[in-house]
């Protein structure tokens, strides 16, 4: 019996280790995007698709590390997204219906990505690559087959959308979302600009105190989500 008990504190602390390394960090279903069929999202540090009208859901990524950000191509056949397999985030891109990741970027910095270009072959992706001490961002673009990147000519940048012509940027040039306090109202809130990537000007088209995250431009209109309001909740906006 005495032989039993002083087994007993090894057995338990096994049991909680071989726990500890069975739970998955799932989370919620986070970081959306929607093609004419089909929606894609992060899991469980994985990609996965599951058709608009619904039904199962599947994995398209399997390989240890961290996959997130998924977008679509304009054409729905291909998703790009940051994969997390060396060590740093870079730029992959896979087939929608299943197939195995193509590495883009190359580079020890993180690339986050953010959107596609409307001509489907480049995508948009955010990185301190060029930054000094890395303590802000900037957009480049890259084919999606790989290459050398092209910086775009805006100073910092953490968020954007394309507009459905190419030559304009809905962009926030600083972010709060992964902080972990609400109703923040100071000089770091986020707002929504329009950088014109021909004359290269710009327009704070969200003028507030308030946090302005995550701009998406569709047709002539640009979506985004905003604590304003008396509530200071987040809910999705819209500029027109």
């Amino acid at each position: 019996m005495k032989n039993h008990l002083r087994i007993l504190p090894f057995l338990i602390g096994v049991l909680c280790y071989l726990n500890a390394y069975s739970q998955v960090d799932a989370r919620l279903f986070y970081f959306p995007d929607v093609s004419s069929s089909h929606i894609t999202f992060t899991y469980a540090n994985d990609i996965w698709i599951v058709p608009k009208d619904g039904g199962t859901a599947n994995r398209l990524t399997t390989v240890q590390g961290t996959e997130i950000f998924p977008k679509f191509s304009p054409d729905g056949k291909h998703i790009a997204f940051s994969g997390n397999y060396e060590g740093s985030s870079d730029i992959y891109v896979i087939p929608a219906m299943g197939g195995v990741p193509k590495r883009v970027t190359y580079h020890g910095s993180t690339d986050r990505m953010l959107d596609w270009h409307p001509d489907g072959d480049k995508v948009l992706f955010a990185s301190a690559r060029e930054s000094g001490r890395q303590r802000y961002n900037q957009f480049y673009l890259i084919n999606k087959s790989g290459g050398e990147a092209q910086k775009l000519p805006v100073p910092y940048g953490e968020m954007a959308s394309f507009s459905p012509d190419g030559k304009r940027l809905a962009y926030t040039d600083k972010s709060r979302l992964n902080r972990t306090w609400k109703r923040y109202r100071g000089g770091m809130a986020p707002d929504i600009t329009i950088f014109d990537l021909e004359d290269m000007s710009h327009k704070n088209i969200a003028q507030s105190d308030a946090n302005e995250e995550l701009p998406m431009w569709v047709g002539s209109k640009v979506y985004f989500l905003s604590d304003r309001g008396p509530e200071k909740r987040n809910n999705l906006w819209c500029m027109i």
